[in-house]
């Protein structure tokens, strides 16, 4: 184990150094894009070079990773462990499949700015500080270096409507959630007089819950649940979803989601460890209403958009009862979680881009009738992404919903569990229907499907998700025992920092 001061300049650039890897390329992407910004190539070329800076920053994640980088005493701004490695990786591979899949579709679509990559890339590096930040206002910095950016790519169609309409929409909504959340990171610091989440726990574990912090945290709770779209915060989510370009809506549900969830579980689990009875009943409550109506409200779409919004809705409420069981259980459940999904919707995502006219505003449940008799293996591919959405044995997504359903059963609790189960058993009434429609409906006319196309980097992404999801749902083991270790390694580091003066 390597040891480092992150109260000195060097030890905290050292543990930033994958942000600082990727904010260095975005960089060098900015001056190709200010050279080469005017043909469909050079909007490739952007695309290729941002990817390459991925691939770098993931680079640097695993070096660390594996020369055990760690912390000397309480974790001061980053956290330097396992989960936080982890976390950083799916946020980097998110953005690697990402740019990968938008070579062709911006092509295809004729919006061919090439700025979109770097938009790509800056939201990259705020996901990548939500998921390694130990203090508060650092947090809150990556959440808008994020959300800004993100807010963009939702309203890059420049030739639709709806693509305006949901920029708009997400960034009203958006800047009303950071108001919340900023609120919430002031009466926190006014409370514990700390925003390094490690000491303002230890403080408010010393003393009797004041009003302040206590609705420090219930704003903290909203800001959190606008960003991972958990109802009644979830109002933004389908028509964003449904205007923004088909790869930046699985980024969002994938990415942003990922950044939430993470950035959640610490500040809970760090920050807050004393008022689990407070914030857990406020959990149970997102979770169930997330599930219900997340389920309930997708059984009636048509447009595929919409309807994985809605699922990403229900998702969310799972995640919630993951994160509510507070234990090492239920930090591992959301991590894996967080990887089952972000390989199933990217994938997914992935083919419903491949199937979107060129110009057509959605992909309807429709379209998809018949794509079995001319795209067979784009067909089956979607449908077991649809089918580990749907948590059916033998996929990742099962092995996700397993080990929430484990996590909560370890406390007695029977309520959120059996909800994750029949929430599942509703979302058959909505993914099935897509099976059906791909593989035992006729097309509707005989050229329907001649314009689906799949780059080749595509193909890669999206038989490599599925040949994951099925793998990792039968034979688990690998999962898991990387996810203990990596629980166990978050564990330890907090308890050192708790026993430091």
């Amino acid at each position: 184990m390597n040891t480092i001061d992150l109260s000195r300049p060097t030890g905290l650039m050292l543990a930033l150094l994958p942000s600082l890897v990727l904010t260095a390329w975005s960089l060098v992407v900015l001056l190709v894009i200010g050279w080469r910004h005017r043909t469909e190539a050079d909007s490739r070329l952007a695309g290729i070079v941002s990817a390459i800076g991925v691939g770098f920053a993931g680079l640097a994640t695993l070096w660390m990773w594996f020369s055990d980088i760690r912390a000397a005493g309480v974790p001061h701004m980053v956290y330097l462990d396992g989960y936080r490695y982890s976390a950083e990786l799916l946020v980097l591979f998110v953005a690697l499949t990402t740019c990968l899949l938008s070579l062709r579709f911006m092509g295809r679509q004729r919006l061919l700015a090439p700025e979109y990559y770097a938009l790509v890339l800056f939201a990259t590096i705020g996901m990548q500080l939500m998921v390694s930040s130990s203090d508060l206002v650092l947090i809150f910095l990556g959440l808008e270096v994020m959300s800004v950016a993100v807010y963009v790519l939702a309203g890059y169609d420049r030739f639709r409507r709806s693509s305006a309409e949901a920029a708009l929409k997400y960034f009203l909504i958006g800047a009303f959630a950071s108001g919340f959340l900023l609120y919430g990171i002031a009466l926190t610091y006014g409370a514990t007089g700390e925003t390094n989440l490690v000491l303002a726990g230890r403080v408010l574990a010393g003393m009797p819950a004041s009003t302040l912090a206590q609705v420090g945290l219930g704003m903290l709770l909203i800001g959190f649940g606008f960003k991972v779209a958990a109802v009644p915060f979830h109002m933004w989510a389908p028509d964003v979803y449904d205007g923004a370009p088909t790869p930046v809506t699985g980024f969002m549900a994938t990415g942003v989601k990922t950044a939430g969830f993470i950035a959640l579980v610490r500040v809970l689990n760090d920050g807050f460890p004393s008022l689990t009875d407070l914030w857990q009943p406020a959990l149970a409550v997102l979770a169930i209403l997330s599930i219900v109506v997340g389920n309930v409200v997708a059984l009636a779409q048509t447009s595929m958009k919409r309807l994985l919004a809605y699922s990403s809705i229900s998702h969310a409420g799972y995640l919630m009862v993951a994160v509510w069981a507070a234990s090492p259980a239920g930090h591992m459940a959301v991590l894996l979680y967080l990887w089952a999904y972000s390989l199933t919707s990217l994938a997914a995502f992935g083919m419903v881009a491949a199937v979107e006219h060129v110009g057509a505003r959605t992909v309807r449940i429709e379209d998809l009738e018949g794509l079995f008799r001319t795209r067979p293996w784009g067909a089956l591919s979607m449908s077991v992404c649809l089918l580990s959405l749907l948590g059916f044995p033998g996929t990742f997504g099962f092995i996700g919903k397993w080990l929430i359903m484990s996590a909560t059963l370890e406390h007695g609790q029977v309520v959120l569990p059996v909800l994750v189960g029949l929430g599942s058993l509703v979302s058959l009434g909505y993914y099935l229907p897509v099976i059906m429609a791909m593989t035992m409906k006729p097309e509707r006319t005989p050229e329907v499907h001649r314009q689906v196309l799949v780059s080749k980097a595509g193909k890669v992404i999206i038989a490599g998700a599925v040949a994951a999801i099925i793998f990792l749902g039968i034979w688990p083991r690998i999962p898991l025992d990387l996810g203990r270790r990596t629980v166990e390694s978050m564990t330890n580091a907090a308890v050192v920092a708790a026993e430091q003066p």
